[in-house]
């Protein structure tokens, strides 16, 4: 069945392949990367960006609908895509991406079309694309597909080296599709009146914890899976004067004021406060594989960072780790509630870990990324 929805996707990009190439369009499918897509559309002015969002990122983009030359459209994966999406990429002399979408693999991409990638995240703890373990136990017809995908972008814009090699490994492409110019999503973290404002608001909606030491629990994502604590996570205890803060997947919120209920030690914030800005007034962040690591160490507030890998094996079985990832993170790495507990009693003075991760993964994250991507794409596209 999808080896005939990639013939069909093909089969209708034909139809339009002649089209003149005009437009600018924009695939996304996670939010948090607004100040880039306003940026890109006042620059192309007073030609009309287009956005074409999936539902899960609704809330998201409730702020660009104020902005006059953004036309936002939600989009799914069914009859849309052959009779409205794949008519206006067909059109368009520039798409950008921030995901995998499998229709990209079967477009007839012309020479007047250039695809860039725009990643959701700044790092990668774990595998994707290739070095999924799932991947192996596809049909080589499906991981045919993949590779379409992946060779239809013309860049890959990374934060770092580091960030480049895993895409070139994963996605097993030769590097020239590579643009180490930043990554736009973490701008915001060098911005000083950005993070001033986040603060304000945190504080003025919780004004009790303005003298607390907060931490921050925020876990990746398990797909399909609900989450639970690690066993034994009722017995965690915490210094006086400290806040754990509980801040899961945005398809999992609901669940965190249910264990506020079930916890007295855990604490829910108004989703309304983004994980970005939870960020700026942390102390201490918890998280176990998910890049939200190499934002924080962006922040001068970054003090402490720990890595629950409790589940590890398990998870490197399901899901896969990149392949050096003890290596790297082993100092600060916890495998118990027990030492949980002795990492919020006795915190160390993590400056130099925290240095040393800032040079591998935010190599070029100076804040001014999304100035050189769009001042590339501009240049490269021909506006």
């Amino acid at each position: 069945m999808k080896n005939i929805y990639m013939f069909l996707v093909r089969l209708c990009s034909l139809l339009f392949a002649g089209q003149r190439k005009t437009q600018v369009t924009y695939l996304m499918s996670f939010g948090n990367n607004n100040e880039f897509v306003s940026r890109l559309a006042e620059r192309i002015a007073p030609l009309k960006l287009n956005v074409y969002y999936q539902h899960e990122v609704e809330n998201d983009v409730q702020e660009l609908k104020t902005i006059k030359t953004i036309q936002l459209t939600e989009f799914d994966n069914g009859s849309f895509v052959f009779f409205k999406l794949i008519p206006q990429l067909m059109r368009s002399k520039l798409i950008l991406i921030d995901n995998y979408y499998p229709f990209m693999g079967g477009i007839i991409k012309t020479k007047r079309m250039r695809v860039s990638q725009l990643w959701h995240a700044n790092g990668a703890i774990k595998e994707f694309g290739f070095s999924d373990p799932s991947t192996e136990r596809r049909r080589p017809s499906a991981q045919v597909r993949f590779q379409r995908v992946y060779d239809v972008m013309d860049d890959i814009f990374v934060g770092s080296q580091k960030m480049a090699d895993i895409f070139q490994i994963n996605y097993r492409l030769d590097g020239h599709q590579m643009r180490k110019l930043g990554y736009p999503r973490s701008d915001k973290f060098s911005d000083k009146n950005w993070v001033t404002q986040a603060r304000d608001k945190f504080f003025t909606r919780y004004p009790e914890l303005k003298d607390k030491r907060l931490i921050l629990y925020a876990p990746t994502y398990r797909k399909g899976v609900k989450f639970s604590f690690a066993p034994g996570f009722e017995n965690l205890k915490l210094p006086k004067n400290t806040v754990l803060i509980l801040r899961l997947h945005p398809h999992l919120q609901d669940l965190e004021k249910q264990w506020e209920q079930k916890e007295s030690f855990i604490t829910s914030i108004d989703p309304k406060i983004s994980t970005d800005e939870l960020l700026t007034v942390t102390d201490t962040l918890v998280t176990d594989y998910s890049s939200i690591l190499f934002d924080y160490t962006l922040l001068d507030n970054a003090h402490n960072i720990g890595l629950f890998t409790f589940d590890q094996n398990d998870f490197e079985k399901k899901v896969g780790l990149q392949r050096d990832f003890s290596d790297d993170f082993h100092a600060i790495m916890i495998t118990s509630v027990d030492q949980l507990s002795r990492f919020f009693a006795n915190p160390e003075d993590q400056k130099s870990i925290i240095m040393a991760i800032n040079e591998t993964w935010n190599q070029y994250n100076d804040g001014k990324g999304t100035e050189r991507i769009i001042d590339f794409l501009m240049k490269r596209s021909g506006f």
